[in-house]
């Protein structure tokens, strides 16, 4: 599973490169800090999932989602903010965040949801080197 980063403090963004690489299969292709280069590494690299901060230097997580989610409807999106509240995750979700944690509480989460999703990945493949089709790409 290829992970791109999209963090504006420089210290967080490193703490989840360290954190993420202790994940058996996991690579990070890529990180950033703003609305550019996210979307960038988003549409550009062999991007499976983007863990995406909402609040960056050049603007939104919310203007990563409107411009990537079209050209790439199956990327698994992880939301990590400090504005937690209920009316901003349901905007997250709305705008195609497949999770949204609270970076004060839920951080160490991300390893647990990337295992997550690939071991559902690897299932998916296995059911369909039997001769089923997958409906997910």
């Amino acid at each position: 599973m290829n992970v791109f980063v999209v963090e504006d403090a420089v210290q967080v963004r490193k703490r989840l490169v360290e954190m993420i690489r202790t994940v058996p299969g996991v690579t990070v292709v890529g990180e950033s800090g703003s609305v550019s280069g996210a979307i960038e590494g988003a549409l550009n690299f062999a991007t499976d999932t983007l863990l995406l901060d909402l609040q960056l230097v050049d603007g939104t997580g919310f203007d990563v989602l409107k411009a990537v989610k079209p050209h790439r409807p199956n990327l698994h999106v992880i939301v990590l903010s400090n504005f937690s509240i209920p009316l901003w995750r349901r905007a997250a979700f709305a705008a195609g965040a497949d999770v949204v944690l609270d970076k004060s509480h839920e951080f160490a989460r991300v390893p647990e949801i990337l295992r997550g999703w690939m071991h559902a990945t690897q299932s998916r493949r296995k059911h369909n080197d039997e001769g089923n089709i997958d409906v997910r790409s």
